[in-house]
């Protein structure tokens, strides 16, 4: 994968949380920008992971449950299942199936703190 590509990418998935921003906002009611202040001057991580299909996925240790503590994480999708969300009512973690050629879109711990 060349560096152009990488940065390509990358350029398209800040658009896209960008994006996920002004849609939040506009869905509590606020301006569409309302959080641009917040994130003007930040950076992104960006992350290439690939996680094969384990023969024996009880003896894996993985990531382990945590929260993410940025303001949002976009996970792109594969066949590969392992990733589980915490259901807020019930406080039990349900595994995500997985859907190949799609974004998982996390709320991280940052926007929550802008959410009235």
């Amino acid at each position: 994968m060349s560096r152009n590509i990488i940065e390509e990418y990358i350029k398209e998935m800040e658009n896209l949380a960008s994006r996920l921003l002004e849609l939040i906002a506009l869905s509590l009611g606020l301006e569409a920008m309302r959080f641009e202040e917040f994130f003007k001057d930040t950076t992104s991580t960006f992350r290439i992971n690939h996680y094969p299909p384990c023969p024996s996925p009880e003896l894996a240790l993985g990531m382990g449950r945590h929260k993410d503590a940025g303001a949002l994480t976009i996970l792109g999708q594969d066949e590969v299942a392992g990733l589980e969300v915490k259901h807020k009512i019930s406080q039990e973690w349900v595994l995500v199936k997985p859907t190949p050629n799609a974004f998982i879109i996390n709320v991280g711990d940052l926007t929550q703190v802008f959410l009235p």
